[in-house]
């Protein structure tokens, strides 16, 4: 499209300045004959406001003409490229408005991941009816929140600049180390027969992952949400 347009812009600048020559020197010849035949003053100035006469006609017939010419040259092109523009927006139109649905489901997805992490990694929990059963569902709340988040998000991967997917894939790979990390000292408490040395590291542990997820992630939260704010043109009221 681009080579199109150099090219009628080329061939139009070369119809004009051929155009202008040919006009200009056919119009000097003829001058130049009507001068030879003045034998008098008074004929010479009556053909100096014919000539400037003829020339004011011409120069607008040509005017005209080559208005003409330049209407069937560029008209075409204006028409391709209202055709491509208006291509151009129903498909950025359409991306955004995909955007938008993935976005937004992929926020969700984040939230729900937090709070089930963050439910799941804490110390004191109320029992309702059954703590062990419930201790379980906490757990698998939180694995189905992190297969579920992160399935959705990579398959999804291409509505993101690469920049804007290194920040999901970090503050996912916290959630997933955190997760296995809290997991695997939960596990190793409740089969029981730890040294002293180690209950403690690992109570440690899994007090440091919970404060850490309670208090360091949502500032990570924040940030992606600032920048799906940017994606979707949200402004500040």
């Amino acid at each position: 499209m681009i080579n199109k347009i150099f090219e009628i812009i080329i061939e139009v600048i070369l119809f004009l300045i051929a155009s202008y020559f040919i006009f200009y020197k056919s119009w000097l010849i003829s001058l130049a004959k009507e001068v030879a035949k003045l034998s008098t003053i008074e004929e010479f100035t009556k053909l100096t406001e014919n000539v400037k006469k003829d020339f004011n006609e011409k120069i607008e017939s040509y005017k005209s003409k080559l208005s003409e010419e330049l209407t069937l040259k560029i008209e075409p092109l204006k028409s391709e490229l209202a055709k491509n523009n208006i291509t151009h927006q129903i498909k950025f139109g359409f991306l955004h408005q995909e955007r938008s649905k993935v976005i937004l489901e992929l926020y969700k997805k984040l939230i729900e991941l937090h709070s089930a992490m963050v439910n799941w990694t804490n110390f004191m929990h109320p029992i309702i009816e059954d703590g062990d059963k419930e201790s379980q569902e906490r757990a698998a709340r939180a694995n189905d929140a992190i297969n579920d988040f992160r399935d959705f998000y990579l398959v999804n991967k291409l509505f993101f600049a690469k920049s804007f997917c290194k920040s999901i894939d970090e503050i996912f790979v916290e959630y997933w180390d955190k997760g296995w990390e809290f997991s695997f000292g939960q596990e190793r408490i409740k089969r029981g027969n730890l040294e002293k040395d180690y209950l403690k590291h690992h109570s440690e542990q899994m007090s440091k992952i919970s404060k850490e997820l309670r208090e360091n992630l949502p500032i990570k939260i924040n940030e992606i949400e600032d920048k799906f704010r940017a994606i979707l043109n949200v402004e500040e009221e």
